[in-house]
């Protein structure tokens, strides 16, 4: 491992990969628009269905715009789908900017106006229309679902001939269920057939019993009706009475507590002039502090996600170092492995070569081996004096030997090309 890397290897493992899926969204492009050219580095980088945070900043630092004044926020591609997963727009709210109207773009052209707009802040000096946050992260939703309807076309395409084939299993299931359910629906009607007969004769009972009952019942419905009408009308005569004492009394309370409001206001109308000019101050006090302090943050916060971007690629180049070593180590031990079988499978030739030399009939016993050329005298007075007891050997071990050497020839050739592949 690098030794750069060593002191980030816990950050390393909490490091997000990407994934397969992951290159598939980044290989299809973004609409125009998604990668904003304003604010944090991270907002870059940002995915669409992440919602832009409400950072405080300086005064003028970054503006929140979509498109040029008088460009159509809300187009279409072509060949896009109807899209039914949101009727009532609790999604994406479709809202009209009149900045965004094409038909009013001559009107917006005007110098006068253009020069009201930007004064106002409606506008950039770009001619950017300018919006609120909420409105950026709605337009940031609209984009997101441009985005994924590329992404689902391409996904449809890879998945077509797996539906198909599921949807032909599937009608075979339903057709063999419709056969029972016929079958079944056969069996029940004639249950149903008799089972009717017999609960209309219980319903006509029935119905001539509810009709006994609720003639009982209109009758007294009426007499309670009656008797609640002579109730209301001396509840009636009552509340009025009420309400007369009770209308004197609030007309005398009312005059009394007149004057007291009065007084009451006069009273916190001169405080009030006290407390507003003080309020003032504090709040102007307060102000310059907050944005100084605002100030501070945006610088560290800036500094902080410039630094967290750096050090997440340099963490991601280790990774890869990390991988090439391993890989270079691996391919020079595979190399080294190869060399030593060849050198190996060599000298077994050499072997041999030598003993068919020195010991197969009619061949010539002798040295065949380069190294020994240089001793041939000795090694001749040797073979010449040892050329009885050897015949004996050779008679014995001929065959096994001769065995052994094959087996370790093809023994060596399966293992040089198994190191090669």
């Amino acid at each position: 491992m690098n030794p750069a890397c060593k002191q980030y290897s816990t950050d390393i493992i909490g490091l997000k990969r990407p994934t397969a899926l992951d290159k598939l969204f980044d290989s299809i492009p973004k609409p125009k628009g998604a990668v904003p050219e304003f604010g944090l580095p991270k907002w870059k980088v940002m995915p669409l269905e992440s919602k832009i945070p409400m950072v405080p900043g300086p005064e003028g630092v970054y503006n929140f715009t979509r498109r040029k004044l008088g460009e159509e926020l809300w187009i279409s591609t072509p060949d896009a789908e109807f899209n039914l997963s949101d009727p009532y727009g609790y999604e994406i709210q479709w809202t009209y900017d009149s900045l965004h109207d094409k038909h009013l773009l001559p009107h917006f052209s005007k110098p006068n106006i253009i020069r009201h707009l930007i004064k106002s802040g409606f506008v950039t000096k770009n001619l950017d229309a300018k919006c609120s946050l909420k409105d950026y992260n709605m337009y940031r939703r609209y984009l997101r679902r441009l985005h994924c309807d590329s992404i689902k076309k391409e996904l449809n395409r890879r998945t077509k001939q797996s539906i198909e084939e599921r949807a032909i299993l599937y009608a075979q299931e339903q057709a063999e269920k419709e056969v029972k359910r016929l079958r079944e629906r056969e069996r029940l009607m004639e249950l149903r057939k008799s089972a009717i007969m017999q609960s209309k004769m219980a319903e006509k009972m029935k119905l001539q019993k509810q009709k006994e009952k609720q003639r009982k019942i209109d009758e007294r419905l009426q007499a309670l009706a009656q008797k609640k009408k002579e109730t209301q009308q001396m509840r009636y005569i009552k509340s009025k009475a009420h309400a007369e004492i009770i209308q004197q009394k609030q007309i005398a309370a009312t005059d009394i507590r007149r004057q007291k409001i009065i007084q009451t206001l006069l009273e916190w109308n001169r405080k009030e002039r006290i407390r507003k000019k003080m309020r003032e101050m504090r709040l102007a006090h307060e102000q310059e502090e907050k944005r100084k302090i605002v100030e501070l943050k945006w610088e560290e916060r800036l500094e902080f996600q410039k630094k967290q971007i750096e050090k997440e690629q340099f963490l991601l180049q280790c990774i890869e170092d990390q991988r090439n070593k391993f890989i270079d180590a691996y391919q020079e031990k595979v190399d080294r492995e190869t060399e030593r079988m060849k050198r190996l499978f060599e000298d077994v030739k050499m072997y041999i070569r030598c003993y068919l030399a020195r010991h197969l009939p009619g061949s010539r016993e002798r040295i065949c081996c380069e190294k020994y050329f240089d001793d041939d005298e000795d090694e001749t007075s040797f073979v010449e004096s040892d050329k009885k007891d050897a015949a004996k050997l050779i008679k014995q071990d001929k065959v096994r030997k001769f065995l052994l050497s094959i087996s370790i020839i093809k023994t060596a050739n399966y293992i040089i090309n198994k190191k090669q592949y």
